[in-house]
Formats: structure tokens, sequence, C-alpha cells
């Protein structure tokens, strides 16, 4: 959608973006002892090696190993599978709470309006969105080839658990708010009034918006006639910035839109 070159500060994100960012990165947790009980489970024979990561292993009994694993890890499972379930609920009763659709002011009328799509989105956002997906899949893959292999209990868990840390930093953004922000740019719509530019979800839903007093110039930089380049000069408490609009359909049609309400400022 639109990338900002300058800040204008960390604000905390809301209750509801730090439950689903809690929900997430419960995820990864519930995952890892989920698959050290079923390991457990399904140790084979009734020995198991166990020991010091960098040995010496011994063989022990079977049965004391899992019920002492199983004894820590179930208890722990279910209170994270109850926090996940907790958080989820939170969110699902929670959802009508989200701000309303778009609504025009009194006077207020649409100039132009299009989606940018993916092409909205800039390199670096797109790159860390593909990391992100495949971060669940290089987990799963991980467990697999861990668990499956000779290697002795301590070894997998040590694994298992490195691997959990890892997907815990790529699964939590995905229920974030620059997670649903990112869905919002691919799947929204972006609104050009003759007093603002705003920006819907797919649901309608207003998420973002740039007063047009706010700005002080825009500029196509590149642009094939369908899709082009806008950059803004953006001016909030004295503070200058250049906001980037990609992927812009009718660049032309929107540029002559905002730039309506720029000369008036």
């Amino acid at each position: 959608m639109s990338q900002a070159r300058k800040g204008e500060g960390t604000q905390l994100p809301s209750r509801r973006d730090r439950v689903a960012l809690a929900t997430a990165a419960y995820l990864p947790i519930f995952l890892f002892l989920a698959a050290v009980i079923a390991a457990v489970l399904l140790i084979p024979g009734e020995m198991v090696q166990v020991g010091r990561r960098r040995g010496p292993y011994i063989l022990v009994p079977a049965l004391p190993v899992q019920i002492g694993v199983l004894a820590g890890a179930v208890p722990l499972a279910s209170v994270v599978l109850a926090r996940m379930v907790r958080g989820a609920y939170s969110l699902w009763t929670t959802r009508h709470a989200e701000p309303g659709g778009f609504v025009l002011a009194p006077g207020e009328l649409i100039a132009w309006r299009g989606k940018q799509g993916l092409r909205g989105i800039d390199r670096t956002r797109l790159v860390m969105a593909l990391l992100t997906c495949i971060g669940p899949a290089l987990y799963v893959w991980w467990l697999v080839h861990v668990w499956t292999g000779a290697e002795p209990l301590v070894l997998k868990l040590f694994w298992s658990f490195f691997a959990t840390v890892a997907l815990s930093a790529t699964v939590a953004p995905l229920m974030s708010k620059p997670g649903r922000t990112f869905v919002n740019d691919v799947l929204g719509e972006m609104v050009v009034t003759d007093r603002r530019i705003a920006w819907c979800s797919g649901r309608g839903n207003q998420y973002r918006e740039i007063l047009g007093a706010e700005i002080r110039d825009a500029a196509l930089v590149e642009g094939d006639g369908q899709r082009g380049w806008i950059v803004l000069t953006h001016v909030r408490r004295a503070q200058v910035s250049e906001v980037d609009l990609f992927g812009v359909p009718d660049p032309a049609e929107a540029l002559v839109a905002i730039r309506r309400f720029v000369s008036s400022t």
C-alpha cells in the first residue's frame, strides 16, 4: 500500500492486538509440547537413551522416562491450549468492536477509488511475508526430521525447542497488527475524497487515513498508465516525511484527485 520513510514515534498496541499477538505466540509452544508428548508416547522398545547433550548416554527403561516427561508436558500443554482458546474466544467476541465501515463526513465526496493489491506492497514487506509463510512449513519438516531420526531423546528435545523459538519469530506477526495490515493492504481499497486519503479493508472498515491538510505535495514517480508509484509530501506535527503509494491503479486520475485538496491547503 504505502510506506512512510520517517516514523512519528512508537505507540503501544491496543489490547486486541496484544491478545492476538499472545495467542499467536502460544501456538509454536503448544506444537512443541504436542510433538514432545507424541514422541514420548511412541518411543520404540522398552529402553531409551538418556544423558547430557554431548554425552555420554546410557540406556534406561522407557516407562519411567515417559512418566517423568508426560507429568510435566501434559499439564503445561493443557495450560497453553487453554490460553490459546481463551485468546481466540476473546478475539471472536470483540470482532465487532473494530472501527466501523468507511463513513463520509457531511458534504464529503469521493473523487477516486481503487485497489492496489500485491503491487501496493514494497519488496521488503513482500519478502517478509514469504518468509513468514515458509516458517511453519520448515518447522513441520524439521520436527519430522528430528523425531524420526535415531538421535537420543535429549537431542531431539533440544533441537525441537530450538525450532520452536525460531518459529515464534515468524508465526507471531501473522496475528499482530502488521500482519493484519498487510492482509488489508492486499485485499483492501484506497479511497480519495475531496478531504483525505483513506484505506479500507476487504470488509469495508477504514483502518488508515491521511488528511488532505497534512499533504503538501504529490507527484508521480513512475507508471505505465495502468499502475503507478505516487509519492506524497506529508507534514504532521512539524515533521516532514515522504509516503510512497505503490501500485496505484489509474495513477493519473488518482494524482489529479489528490492534487485537488493539495492545492487548497
